[in-house]
């Protein structure tokens, strides 16, 4: 094994730098695609003005919602800077939170509480509008609904009370526990879901599993390599087999990037604020080790370079689509069914351990090694 990684170590060294390129590849290029998509969207998000006139919990509460939203980029201004700022059209409209706006959600009212202002280009006024009305309906909802318990209970004596922000908490963890938001029926043994519109986010550990799966690919080309005559002659002086050396050499080239994939947990750890778990580590090792065997299987299968390469840059293409790592595919791809059984990768993104490829790349390599044993030694 010494002598292998000697002469492994030889030859990275004279391509040190396009080795150091595929194998930083997942780290790096994940970290500046998530990046990079992040500003991009919060650049495109659309500038609205709030003044604040009611210094109260609840216009706190609703200001902090606008700004959770992922369609806005609300921004706490005084009335006569955020009207001067529309006229500028640096922002898309203005919206005022009067002053008494808690006391009329807690009276179960909520006319005349919000006012806006905004231009003939105030493009996006409508949709942000209906969002924060939905978001004053939604609050005064919960309101009415504390006053009808408070009232009933008044009015029949219960032993029980409650307060409006016992109500109110309670009300909030029913929404999130029922899912309230979300509907789903069937007419005619058809489901329809209906749902609030989502925006598309890109995870970290999908983004980094397609480029994995290009690295690898590319750095595995020395299959074919090692097939060329001027290389594969040296067999015959050997004091062990070919099939002890590919597996040694596979070995070695698992090492080498699970050396790399610790890298990459670290810069999204720290860089990245990313979580890591004692089962995902199974996860990923189980990834990776498939990766390197499906990587020496398919390499098998192409005996020049240029066309494998293709190929690579064709499958991760494909992967990476119907994984919907890249675009979302939801409704359009099924979640089970035989597209993702062929997806190799779908396992890990959805967060399990790889076994039905890592038992079909195993078979492979066994199937080529064992063959090739038989032949050379017929």
């Amino acid at each position: 094994m010494k002598d292998i990684l000697f002469t492994r170590l030889l030859l990275w060294k004279k391509k040190r730098y396009s080795m150091l390129f595929w194998l930083i590849l997942p780290a790096v290029g994940t970290y500046l695609f998530i990046t990079t998509v992040s500003t991009i969207q919060d650049d495109s998000k659309i500038p609205i003005g709030v003044v604040i006139e009611d210094d109260s919990i609840l216009a706190d509460q609703l200001l902090k919602s606008i700004q959770n939203s992922p369609l806005v980029h609300a921004m706490t201004l005084s009335e006569e800077i955020a009207i001067s700022e529309l006229e500028k059209h640096e922002l898309d409209s203005v919206f005022v939170i009067h002053e008494g706006y808690e006391k009329a959600i807690l009276d179960g009212k909520r006319n005349d509480v919000i006012s806006s202002y905004r231009t003939d280009l105030s493009l996006a006024y409508s949709p942000v509008k209906e969002m924060i009305v939905s978001l004053v309906q939604e609050e005064s909802g919960r309101s009415k609904a504390a006053h009808f318990i408070q009232n009933m209970a008044a009015k029949y004596g219960s032993e029980t009370t409650w307060s409006w922000d016992e109500i109110n908490k309670k009300s909030k963890e029913v929404q999130v526990d029922e899912n309230l938001l979300n509907t789903a029926f069937t007419y005619s043994e058809i489901e329809l879901v209906s749902e609030e519109p989502s925006i598309f986010t890109w995870s970290t550990w999908e983004i980094w599993a397609i480029l994995s799966l290009l690295s690898t690919l590319f750095l595995t080309d020395w299959v074919i390599r090692e097939r060329q005559m001027s290389v594969a002659i040296r067999y015959s002086f050997f004091k062990f087999s070919q099939m002890n050396l590919y597996v040694k050499l596979l070995l070695l080239y698992l090492v080498l990037f699970l050396l790399f994939d610790l890298l990459s947990i670290g810069i999204f750890v720290i860089f990245m604020n990313e979580t890591i778990s004692i089962s995902f580590l199974f996860e990923l090792v189980s990834f990776r080790i498939m990766l390197c065997l499906l990587s020496f299987s398919i390499a098998q299968c192409f005996r020049k370079v240029g066309s494998y390469y293709s190929f690579t840059f064709m499958l991760t293409l494909i992967l990476g689509i119907i994984s919907g790592a890249v675009i979302p595919i939801q409704g359009i791809v099924p979640e089970q069914g035989i597209v993702t059984l062929l997806n190799p990768i779908h396992a890990f993104i959805n967060g399990e351990i790889t076994i039905l490829w890592n038992v079909i790349s195993i078979v492979l390599v066994i199937l080529y090694l064992v063959r090739k044993e038989t032949t050379n030694i017929a």
